[in-house]
């Protein structure tokens, strides 16, 4: 049987699947929710992809999809704009949206972002090419670095970087690139370093360390505590040595928390019920076994980061009030909410 034919077979097949009449729970009005991720080579894609794959294989009536993009800031004014229903943010962007941080958040306030849960941390990454000379954050004055995407959240980080080491984006050449473009431009010498905000490990980096020699750059002590006293959700890290080619020292960087941000108009069962099922162990519909499992405990199948999505640290860095239905979930599990994460809809 040839492509074509097969690819016909097929299509028909499927038709033929969707016409068949089926149990009342299977003919059931579905309900779609989006997710918000980043592009492929960050940890927001996999991530974010696996826990719509275990919310859909939850929820009988749901069916979860996660988009790519441009990660934090788009994401939130997705959410803004009412173009997906919830999203991955950064924890200092959510946090910029929500106040409408004229200095930081360059678009209309976002008063009705709220959060769902806290997910994991996202470090930085400096990275620079061996033959740079780079040995240091100070020594980026006259280079070419990548900042990430213009007003991605890496780039929000990267402007607080630099201003905590007395420098502005006139002291280097910024490049605006993310993900598959930054590693083709490390590769081909088209930039001397990069800055990037991610879970460890990001497949982008390792794939730049694999096929050039490079260095990982630790953060100097006097900006790491510089950044945590002026922006306290810049917590420090270590980078464990090994967790890249070419890396066989700790690192001392800074990191965030990545949040699962939605908006208040978003309605309070679909919230309750993603936020039930990340938490609590369900059949998976579309197994054989019917196997019980938590969307947190797919996550952490899927991709390192994932193991780090638990409960107890729902609440970690989180910066913006909790969406109702998120709450609702939370205060029933008779589970303590801080003060300043009720939502204003519930007070």
């Amino acid at each position: 049987m040839n492509r074509k034919l097969f690819v016909i077979v097929g299509i028909l097949a499927l038709c033929v699947v969707i016409a068949l009449p089926g149990p009342a729970s299977a003919q059931q009005k579905k309900r779609f929710f989006g997710i918000a991720t980043g592009g492929i080579g960050g940890a927001y894609y996999p991530v974010g992809g696996a826990l719509a794959q275990a919310l859909t294989n939850t929820i009988p009536d749901m069916v979860v999809t996660a988009q790519t993009g441009n990660a934090s800031v788009a994401n939130v004014n997705l959410i803004a704009r009412g173009e997906v229903e919830s999203g991955i943010s950064q924890n200092n962007v959510a946090l910029a949206a929500y106040v409408g941080d004229k200095e930081q958040w360059k678009t209309p306030q976002v008063k009705g972002l709220r959060c769902i849960t806290a997910l994991f941390p996202e470090t930085v990454h400096l990275v620079a090419l061996a033959k740079s000379g780079i040995k240091s954050l100070y020594d980026y004055k006259g280079k070419r670095i990548i900042v990430g995407d213009k007003g991605s959240g890496t780039e929000m980080d990267v402007r607080r970087f630099v201003e905590a080491v007395g420098m502005t984006y006139k002291d280097f050449e910024p490049i605006y690139v993310y993900y598959a473009a930054a590693v083709q431009r490390m590769q081909d010498e088209q930039a001397d370093a990069l800055f990037w905000t991610a879970g460890i490990p990001i497949s982008n980096i390792i794939e730049i360390a694999t096929t050039k020699d490079v260095v990982f750059l630790p953060f100097p002590d006097d900006i790491i505590k510089k950044l945590h006293d002026k922006y306290p959700y810049y917590a420090p890290v270590t980078i464990p040595a090994k967790s890249y080619p070419k890396q066989n020292s700790p690192v001392k960087t800074v990191a965030i928390v990545c949040l699962w941000v939605t908006r208040a108009e978003v309605d309070e069962k679909a919230i309750y019920d993603v936020t039930t099922h990340l938490w609590e162990k369900k059949p998976m519909l579309y197994r054989e076994q019917k196997d019980l499992a938590s969307g947190a405990e797919i996550m952490a199948a899927a991709h390192e980061q994932g193991k780090n999505v638990k409960l107890e640290n729902a609440f970690l860095g989180v910066t913006v009030p909790l969406h109702k239905g998120a709450y609702r979930y939370y205060k029933e599990k008779g589970i303590q909410v801080p003060a300043a994460l009720i939502p204003p809809e519930a007070k």
